[in-house]
């Protein structure tokens, strides 16, 4: 089932998607991936162990250094990759896969990602290609009163990005719209293949909200005008029992 998980997470499939694809629950499938996400990591960074070479009996202060203790194999430590920082002390990146959307304005979202280098590593062997040759693209998704995650949505469109790009200002946009960006590449066939989501965003309105047609009559009636609204039309309430007297 892993292989199975592993083929439909590189075509972009969500976690929910492969569960009813390889008929088993969300749970299993998320366990399954973490643990082979973290086999991964964990192949990138096992230490070595090297042996000492052993050295003869030394005696210090009437202590005696065991031969054992000479002859033991000692992990050597593997260095740590520092993260880049700018001139401020700041590090540049973290090495983890994100996206967030932040909304600017009703017609503009500030989107910023990172792509951690174990992501690019995948991308590159599973497709045999570096990663500087994949075409980058954003894809923006309304998802305005849809459930995106069954595949519904509005409308969507996506351009290219230029290299060494990790912000961006997405704009025009529609007010009062909710939106869902992806970051993704352009695969061989063409398709496009979304590796980063962020989440859902809302734009706010770029106009007052109009009053209802009852507005007028129960501000009267809340500044003490009126003993009651003066609704359109009055119903007078009923029952089945007085109905049946």
């Amino acid at each position: 089932m892993l292989e199975k998980i592993i083929k439909l997470k590189e075509q972009g499939l969500t976690i929910k998607q492969i569960a009813e694809k390889v008929e088993s629950t969300e749970g299993k499938v998320k366990y399954a991936w973490s643990k082979y996400r973290k086999s991964l990591t964990e192949s990138n960074t096992a230490p070595t162990e090297t042996a000492t070479t052993p050295k003869p009996k030394k005696k210090k202060a009437g202590v005696t250094v065991s031969a054992s203790k000479e002859n033991e194999i000692v992990p050597a430590l593997t260095a740590i990759p520092s993260l880049e920082r700018d001139a401020f002390g700041m590090a540049t990146h973290y090495e983890d896969d994100i996206m967030h959307a932040i909304v600017q304005s009703p017609t503009s979202v500030y989107v910023y990602w990172e792509l951690s280098e174990l992501s690019r590593k995948m991308l590159e062997t599973h497709y045999h290609a570096s990663f500087d040759s994949f075409r980058k693209e954003l894809r923006i998704i309304d998802v305005t009163l849809r459930d995106y995650e069954k595949g519904e949505a509005n409308r969507t469109y996506q351009f290219e990005l230029p290299e060494m790009t990790n912000t961006w200002f997405v704009r025009p946009l529609m007010p009062n719209t909710t939106y869902i960006i992806e970051w993704g590449i352009q695969t061989i066939d063409g398709d496009f293949l979304p590796v980063l989501r962020s989440k859902p965003v809302e734009t706010p309105r770029d106009e007052p909200v109009m009053d209802g047609r009852f507005a007028e009559v129960v501000a009267r009636w809340q500044y003490g005008e009126l003993e009651q609204p003066e609704w359109v039309e009055v119903l007078r309430p009923y029952s089945y029992f007085d109905r049946v007297r």
